[in-house]
């Protein structure tokens, strides 16, 4: 075991100094962070100013309903919309429209409108502007101008606007999960956001680390460096304390990673409502992390990273370039593809036969069933089941891989096929 705690050590110790890993470990937090702040310091910086909007009302009855629709304010409690009739009298439309753009140029207003008289029969009116990408703006123009035009068209139909408003009211559907505790908790799709980044960063790790110690095998080979080592610790406790140490090395990240995110979603509302901006983080209703969602996150992340860690180790011993591993972890890519492609079904209905189904099958296990805990908590036995599927795979895939270590790590110059691989095994 001492062997096994030197390979271990020296693998972490190695990997943990890199700039690599230092840069990377604080790059994902410092995302997160940004990715939080950034609605919380666009409020803090946000410095609306009076928008003086000219209006050429050519009904003669949208005018007069406008200031009362747009009572808007600025934070010193300053009208944020101004509206300035303008008469066309005997002046030519086209001239006109020249005129006001030339007072928008010379900014002594911020646009105008145009409202022809056949507006009711149309629906269209038009508004011009230096900045005319202002998707909130043109909303607002658009929604309040559109309820004043159809107040009056119902009025000259002799009906009350405001029975056929009550009449014709839609509906805000507004969704509460229901925790494991019993309380409800507003949900706006926060919690299919956090579910995509939780499982992403599983599929990213797994990935990226089990390719980590392929390449760590295969450069031991192909330098020979291995045939000194297995003269002093045997090929399975070599690889037994690679996996541990890459692992140990990935656990720490995502730990920082997950913590992060947890930290962020328990505390980043109050942080940000001392900060005056909490109603903007309200609207997102951003819930806090499940600690037992996070923990089973670490335990799946474990799991799946031990099991592909095992092909991955395998794949390194038996090749001789890197040319020839990527041509044979295809498979294990593809196997770890296919969850993140079904993310949405299951997501959708975690408890249909095609997420229960996969949930259970070995390699896809680790992403669809933490997916399925962090979307609707399955029930125990299902989790159990997985834990025990997954644990009989890993060590199947340890007995195996153990013996096409042993051979292939000491082979060279030749790229193994099939049967040559069932004769290590059967060695």
């Amino acid at each position: 075991m001492n062997k096994i705690f030197a390979i271990i050590k020296r693998e972490y110790t190695s990997r943990v100094r890199t700039k690599g890993f230092i840069i990377s470990t604080l790059l994902i937090p410092l995302l997160f962070l940004v990715g939080f702040a950034i609605p919380v310091i666009a409020t803090l910086m946000n410095s609306e100013k009076p928008q003086k909007i000219a209006v050429v009302d050519q009904s003669g009855q949208i005018f007069s309903q406008l200031q009362s629709a747009f009572t808007d304010t600025l934070k010193n409690g300053e009208r944020l919309y101004h509206f300035l009739p303008v008469k066309i009298g005997g002046n030519d439309p086209a001239a006109l429209k020249n005129h006001l753009a030339k007072e928008v140029e010379a900014k002594q207003i911020q646009g105008f409108l145009i409202i022809p008289a056949d507006v009711f029969d149309t629906g269209k009116i038009q508004y011009y502007a230096k900045n005319v990408s202002n998707f909130s703006v043109n909303e607002r123009l658009s929604r309040r101008i559109s309820k004043i035009i159809t107040r009056i068209r119902l009025e000259k139909q002799n009906l009350d606007p405001a029975l056929i408003q009550t009449l014709t009211k839609g509906i805000k559907l507004e969704t509460f999960k229901v925790t494991r505790s019993g309380k409800q908790q507003k949900d706006s799709g926060a919690t299919f956001a956090i579910t995509y980044i939780l499982v992403f960063m599983l599929y990213m790790a797994i990935l990226i680390y089990g390719a980590t110690l392929m390449r760590s095998v295969l450069e031991e080979k192909t330098s020979r460096v291995v045939e000194v080592v297995v003269s002093s610790v045997s090929p399975f406790k070599l690889m037994a304390g690679k996996i541990l140490g890459v692992g140990a090395v990935s656990f720490t990240q995502m730990f920082i990673w997950g913590m992060t995110l947890f930290l962020i979603s328990v505390y980043g509302v109050g942080l940000a409502a001392s900060l005056g901006a909490g109603n903007v983080l309200a609207k997102f209703h951003i819930p806090p992390l499940d600690p037992v969602v996070l923990l089973y996150f670490f335990l799946f992340f474990i799991l799946g990273y031990i099991l592909y860690s095992i092909f991955y180790a395998a794949i390194g011993a038996m090749v001789n370039s890197e040319q020839e591993a990527g041509q044979f972890q295809t498979p294990i890519i593809m196997l770890l593809v296919i969850p993140i492609m079904l993310i949405i079904p299951v997501v959708s209905n975690p408890d249909s036969t095609l997420a229960v189904s996969l949930s259970l099958f070995p390699f896809t296990a680790p992403i669809i069933m933490f997916m399925r805990i962090s979307v609707l908590m399955p029930p125990v036995w299902q989790i159990g089941l997985s834990f025990v599927i997954l644990g009989l795979t890993i060590w199947g895939a340890i007995w195996i891989t153990a013996r096409i270590y042993r051979v292939g790590i000491l082979m060279y110059g030749k790229r193994p096929n099939l049967p040559e691989v069932w004769k290590w095994i059967k060695y």
